[in-house]
Formats: C-alpha cells, structure tokens, sequence
C-alpha cells in the first residue's frame, strides 16, 4: 500500500505536467494562428487593426504592405515600431526583426530620394538620401553582416555623392552658381 502511493503522486504529477505542456502549446498555436491571419491581412491590405502590441513579425509585414501601397508615413512608423519595441536590435530580438526594419525603411527613403531627384527636387533628394543612409548604418549596427545593408549603404553614398551640390548664395566677387537643373544628367524637362 505505502508503494503505490508514490506511484499515484508519481502520475498525477505527469498527468497535470502533460495537461499544462498542452495548454500552452494550445496558446501558443492560437497566437500564431492569430498573428499569421494579421500578417495575411496586413499583405492583402485589408482593413484590419494593427495595434503597437503585436509581435514584431505582425508590424513588420504591416510596414511592407503599407510600403507596396505608397504610404510611406504609415510603413515608416510600422518599422519604427519593430526599432523601439527591440531597443535598436539589442533586446530581444533573435530574428533579426529590427535591422530588417531599418534595412525597408532605409530603402523606402532610397527610393524617395530617387523620386526627388529626377523631379530635379535636388535639396529633397539629398535629404532623402542621408535618411536612408542613416537607416542603414542602423541596420548594420543591429546586424553587422548584413550584406544587402552594406550594398544599399554605398549605394546611398553614391547617390549622395552623384547629386549636384547646392552652394547658396555667392559671395561677392565669385561667380553665381549655376542653375541646378542644369547639373543634373539627362535632358530637363520644362523651362528653367
């Protein structure tokens, strides 16, 4: 009798041991299966409520497809997000989630700045194209060797480089700068 005893107890433990694993994993498969249906839904652009709360894959995927429909303010502050909610890469973040972020939003500025400039919106496009760089050099702080980071870096650089520099007003006695559309490559396009 004094033996089975410690069996019973034995098994009870098991049984409320294997109960409580299967609760958990039952909460866990309910929120992925939540978070997938808000990833699908934030991708398809339906209208669904996308709080600061959600995991960090949710707000990603919320920045990527607001970034396929050119809002640009709602996709930035989505990647902003996934930044703060993981301090800059250095709290809780085994994915990669925040270099990502700032990967898309670094390439987000570096297509806005393209925009700028072949509208000849030269202060615009430089403005842009020191976001994005900014954007990646925080993507290759959360994530070193992130090599797409690094391209689109120089890329940036290149782009900050390429455009024709603004010098303001002359001083007297020097030579007013030219128009800046006529730096730019290509043909302009209206008057000047």
């Amino acid at each position: 009798m004094s033996r089975a005893r410690p069996v019973r107890w034995l098994c009870l433990a098991v049984a409320v041991s294997a109960i409580a694993v299967a609760v958990w994993q039952g909460v866990v498969w309910f929120d992925h299966g939540r978070d997938n249906r808000l990833i699908r839904a934030a991708l398809t652009h339906q209208a669904v409520e996308i709080g600061p709360d959600e995991s960090l894959a949710v707000l990603f995927a919320q920045g990527y497809g607001e970034t396929r429909l050119d809002r640009f303010r709602q996709a930035g502050a989505a990647y902003q997000t996934v930044w703060i909610r993981t301090d800059g890469g250095r709290h809780d973040d085994p994915e990669g989630w925040a270099a990502r972020s700032r990967y898309n939003l670094g390439n987000l500025y570096a297509r806005r700045a393209v925009a700028a400039a072949e509208t000849f919106d030269v202060d615009g496009a430089r403005t842009l194209a020191e976001l994005a760089k900014q954007a990646y050099r925080d993507a290759l702080r959360a994530w070193p060797d992130y090599w797409q980071a690094k391209h689109n870096f120089e890329a940036a650089q290149r782009l900050v480089r390429d455009l024709p520099q603004h010098e303001g007003e002359p001083e007297e006695g020097e030579k007013p700068a030219e128009d800046v559309w006529s730096q730019m490559p290509g043909f302009p396009r209206g008057l000047p």
